[in-house]
């Protein structure tokens, strides 16, 4: 049985971002450096651990984690909105992206986990009021690293039986019922644009202590990984159960309050254009973050509603409830110190 074994990678995988990641104490006080795993991304998706709501009657969800890291080759980002006025500030990366569940039953082998690998660029501009416009584009892999039949369980993918079996889905058929949960094969390459704007509100040490934050995306899954290389793709036959493309809207609202509390609400959505009828194309989620004594570390509640987002389970569909624990890692810090230092080389001089 494999479930202890998943357990303590995931349990390594979160030791190893809780020790890597940003420090929580004062980034005002630690010097820019281009290390990696201290850099800022705008656009980032933050790691969790979770008990989830099930979707579906198949299955019993134990929980839900996203041990997320991000591998910086450069990023000047803070150094440049801390030392810089209004310059424009960029970001190389690779992103490591995994998504694991664990169901309470015997995992042999291990259920269809997530993992996407993608490299990355970010673009940041700080406008004359201090609110932030960002921009990225990110392509890579997305797969479960499985290799049997997506909906007939003891076949391998691809092969004629698999193939005979696809034929006999049409637009009727209940995927959710006939989908190989054990070790269905979900296989793509995708590439990810995305924008966003923060509306910053300064305290008196110039950091950013009410945010409106607006974000808008568009990911394009495309058999050619970045468009060039002819590994990793989808089938026909995959493709028109998936759909090509997804397009999301967030907003968030972070408030610091009193120095020592942070916390955030946020609504994400999400539209599939293009997937089987049976897929719900809508997924939408509300969510409540608490950063006790303004850490890093946070404790979220949220609700879904829509179409699941774990790889071929975007057949399951319904409503969801999660509680848990979140990292952010790209927390506020200051962002007018070269308009401080400035005025003060004014009045030494």
């Amino acid at each position: 049985m494999k479930r202890g074994i998943v357990l303590q990678l995931f349990i390594f995988l979160c030791s190893a971002n809780l020790l890597i990641g940003q420090s929580s104490k004062d980034s005002l006080n630690i010097k820019t450096t281009y290390s990696d795993f201290k850099e800022y991304y705008p656009i980032h998706v933050k790691p969790s651990i979770s008990y989830l709501s099930n979707t579906s009657e198949f299955e019993d969800i134990l929980f839900d984690a996203k041990p997320i890291v991000y591998y910086s080759f450069y990023n000047n980002m803070r150094h440049i909105m801390q030392n810089s006025d209004h310059k424009l500030s960029y970001a190389a990366y690779a992103l490591f992206q995994p998504h694991i569940r664990m169901f309470s039953e015997n995992s042999l082998p291990v259920k269809t986990p997530s993992y996407r690998l993608l490299f990355g660029f970010q673009g940041l501009v700080k406008t004359q009021n201090n609110n932030f416009f960002a921009w990225a584009l990110e392509s890579g892999h997305y797969s479960n690293g499985q290799s049997g039949c997506a909906f007939g369980a003891g076949l391998e993918d691809e092969s004629e039986e698999c193939r005979q079996i696809h034929l006999t889905i049409n637009d009727q058929s209940n995927l959710s019922a006939l989908l190989n949960r054990t070790n269905g094969n979900f296989s793509t390459n995708i590439t990810k644009l995305s924008a966003n704007f923060r509306l910053n509100n300064l305290n008196k040490e110039d950091k950013p202590y009410k945010v409106h934050s607006f974000s808008v995306s568009w990911e394009l899954y495309h058999n050619l990984m970045f468009g060039f290389i002819d590994k990793g793709g989808y089938s026909d036959f995959d493709i028109d159960i998936y759909g090509r493309n997804r397009f999301g809207f967030e907003y968030e609202f972070i408030h610091t309050y009193t120095q020592k509390i942070r916390y955030s609400l946020g609504v994400k959505t999400e539209i599939i254009q293009g997937a089987h009828p049976f897929v719900e194309p809508f997924r939408g989620e509300l969510n409540f973050t608490w950063y006790p004594f303004n850490r890093d570390i946070g404790v979220f509640a949220a609700f879904i509603t829509g179409h699941d987002n774990y790889n071929y389970r975007l057949v399951d569909s319904g409503n969801q409830f999660s509680v848990g624990i979140t990292w952010d890692w790209f927390t506020p810090f200051e962002i007018k110190r070269a308009e401080q230092i400035k005025k003060h080389q004014k009045k030494t001089y």
